[in-house]
């Protein structure tokens, strides 16, 4: 199976994201998990790839031709996609990856695991969405989907599809096990 982790190019002054995300790869090798992510060797994006390189997995890596120069791809990893624009680097992470995980990290971050979400609800694909809540990284955000949900822009199940948890070891059991649910409009 091929997951794609969503994190930054950049580390917080807090070792314990560096630390989960070891943690998070060690678990994809228990799993034979495959990773997927954004190509770089900058930030969170470096320690996963390094993590999976030192555990034998499969990496693939999509970056950008600009992202190349900013970022610096991680030249160890064998399989490096290079695309033209971002939204060509997120089209091809959807399309090689059978699962999708959110690490603590920025905008770009928050922008590509949305857009997976999105398309899972308006039926573009029926895989698991999972936000990986390192130090509670995602608990106001949980507080303001179930918000949404309350004031009726979202429906609950979208909110229910998700798998949020601090634990790699249930992210993984639960994206193994996922059910999709039916689309927006089905």
């Amino acid at each position: 199976m091929q997951v794609a982790i969503y994190c930054g190019s950049k580390n917080s002054s807090n070792k314990i994201y560096e630390q989960k995300a070891i943690q998070l790869i060690n678990t994809f090798k228990e799993h034979s998990f495959s990773l997927v992510y954004g190509g770089s060797v900058s930030g969170l994006m470096g320690t996963i790839s390094n993590q999976a390189i030192k555990n034998n997995l499969q990496v693939t890596g999509v970056i950008t031709y600009d992202l190349i120069k900013k970022e610096i791809a991680n030249e160890k990893i064998k399989t490096l996609y290079k695309v033209n624009t971002i939204k060509d680097r997120k089209a091809l992470m959807e399309e090689l990856s059978d699962a999708f995980i959110a690490m603590p990290g920025g905008y770009g971050t928050f922008e590509e695991i949305f857009e997976v979400i999105s398309n899972a609800q308006i039926g573009y694909h029926k895989k698991p969405c999972a936000f990986y809540n390192v130090n509670g990284y995602y608990n106001k955000l949980v507080e303001f989907l179930n918000t949404c949900v309350k004031e009726g822009f979202i429906d609950k199940r979208f909110v229910d599809m998700l798998i949020i948890s601090d634990n790699p070891n249930e992210i993984c059991e639960r994206i193994l096990n996922f059910k999709p649910i039916k689309a927006k409009w089905e």
